[in-house]
């Protein structure tokens, strides 16, 4: 019996080595070995979940974690391994029941930290805020800051309504890590919640000051100008859009990918603004956009040069340009030149870079060099992209009345994976069915109301298909169905269906 146990001991031993120097096969082998030799040996069973975790195997995984916990049942170890394994298994009920338990039993220190973070991480999850907040703080206690447990604190924080605790997370993030945008992101994006928009211009400009430009920068410009643009209607909130991400992907040096969300997200300000022609150019960019980048497209709309004389700024116009220059390039730089020009004002400042030796070689003038795309790079195209892309398009062509187009990428997203894309779709070409006074039209309609009806059946939830119900409903003259069906939406959305009600009973155009 001794014997077996030391051999088992041994097996034990050299699986732990094989699964450090990533054998996996061989520590799950010896693994297996100890196990026959002792069935009831916990750290056997320990050594087969890891080696099985690591294997990806995870259902294998859990059944030798919970043996190693028959075992040995008093050991918190145990348990937080098990509950590892549910949470990578995506079951985090039975996961959340196992940290806890790990917790109660006690686990070794190097455990504790991990133990409350994912905890957290469960929580933050299965939407349950204030747990994640509490699991969260003990996590900080044990090991310390981490930008990952403050990002989703702030988060936290904001899902709770509570900005102001938010933003005080996000402040700890930009003190932690000046330079990185993501502290700003986050406070940027609790103070669009409540609409505080003053202050989320005043966030941007932090930004620009003080963190590296990303393409998330420019991305929360452009939601914050949409945001303002939907309050007062004035588009010049979108013209403002289009010129930071014209500037984004000037400043940055994006991949193809920030290339082509740049365009489509161009294309969309353009719908917006009803100019169809631009529109329809940010998406073909889109879809050609190493090409496109490289030869110097610009998601702003090129005017023709004015034939009008050139005149001197005003003084408000360089009051402006210097509060620019003075942001971008702090007071010093800026006191500094007009300093020198005071002292010297026929002195050319430039000239004196003359008697000054280069810092850089001549093997580093390629980094004066235009940045380009390079030809290798793999453009990806998810289905969501896809999807949003063919949207779009349909909204070009529909300002253009042009039913040809509007049908071929109709029917790309009538084919959709995606149901509300399915639903965009199929509208869409019934509408061109209408349009075109085809007998068709009618019939259609009626099977996407009884199709919409069915979605609304499996899934009650569907305020999507609700919508376009309402709406096929007002397109085959059923107001009354088409109102008894508005009541199941809020005032927010019902109010805007009513009034198209109204209109298309006093014979206006729905």
């Amino acid at each position: 019996m001794a014997e077996n146990e030391n051999t088992a001991e041994l097996l034990i031993a050299d699986s732990r080595l094989a699964f450090i120097q990533g054998r996996y096969d061989e520590a799950l082998k010896l693994s297996k070995q100890a196990i026959e030799l002792e069935g009831d040996n916990a750290d056997a069973h320990q050594c087969a979940g890891n080696a099985y975790m690591s294997k990806s195997d995870l259902t294998s995984a859990i059944e030798h974690y919970k043996k190693a916990i028959e075992s040995d049942s008093e050991n918190g170890d145990r348990y937080f391994n098990l509950a590892y394994a549910y949470a990578t298994d995506n079951q985090p009920v039975e996961a959340l029941e196992m940290f806890a338990k790990a917790d109660e039993k006690g686990c070794s220190p190097n455990v504790v930290g991990q133990l409350y973070k994912i905890m957290a991480m469960l929580c933050f999850d299965m939407q349950r805020y204030e747990d994640a907040i509490v699991n969260f703080n003990k996590s900080e206690k044990i090991i310390g800051i981490d930008m990952d447990i403050l990002q989703r604190k702030a988060l936290s924080y904001s899902m709770l309504g509570e900005t102001a605790r938010g933003i005080e997370v996000a402040n700890q993030m930009k003190l932690l890590a000046p330079t990185k945008y993501i502290g700003y992101r986050i406070a940027f994006n609790l103070l669009l919640q409540d609409e505080r928009h003053e202050d989320c211009a005043a966030e941007l400009d932090r930004a620009e000051r003080f963190a590296n430009p990303t393409a998330d920068y420019y991305a929360d410009w452009l939601a914050y100008e949409t945001a303002r643009f939907k309050l007062d209607g004035d588009k010049a909130h979108l013209e403002n859009a289009l010129e930071k991400l014209a500037q984004g992907l000037v400043i940055l040096k994006p991949d193809v990918n920030e290339v082509i969300d740049s365009y489509i997200n161009a294309a969309d300000v353009y719908v917006q603004l009803e100019n169809a022609g631009m529109a329809l150019k940010c998406l073909n960019a889109a879809e050609n956009p190493i090409q496109s980048y490289n030869e110097g497209f610009s998601v702003v709309e090129i005017e023709e040069p004015s034939k009008q004389p050139v005149t001197r700024p005003s003084a408000r116009e360089i009051d402006q340009m210097v509060d620019e220059t003075r942001r971008k390039f702090g007071d010093r730089k800026l006191d500094m030149i007009g300093r020198e020009l005071a002292r010297n004002p026929n002195k050319d400042i430039s000239a004196q870079e003359g008697i000054l030796t280069p810092v850089t070689s001549k093997s580093d003038s390629s980094s004066d060099e235009q940045y380009v795309l390079s030809r290798d790079e793999q453009a990806v195209y998810s289905p969501e992209k896809l999807d949003r892309i063919y949207r779009l398009y349909v909204a070009a062509y529909t300002l253009e009345k042009d039913n040809v187009h509007i049908k071929m990428y109709a029917s790309k997203l009538a084919n959709s994976s995606n149901e509300h894309s399915k639903y965009i779709g199929k509208y869409a070409l019934i509408k061109v069915l209408r349009e075109e006074n085809s007998a068709q039209a009618e019939d259609e309609c009626r099977l996407f109301i009884k199709q919409l009806r069915n979605a609304m059946i499996k899934d009650p939830s569907d305020v999507f298909a609700l919508n376009f119900r309402i709406q096929c409903h007002i397109d085959i003259s059923e107001y009354d169905e088409a109102e008894k069906l508005c009541r199941l939406l809020s005032d927010e959305l019902r109010t805007p269906l009513l009034e198209q009600i109204a209109a298309a009973k006093a014979g206006g155009d729905t």
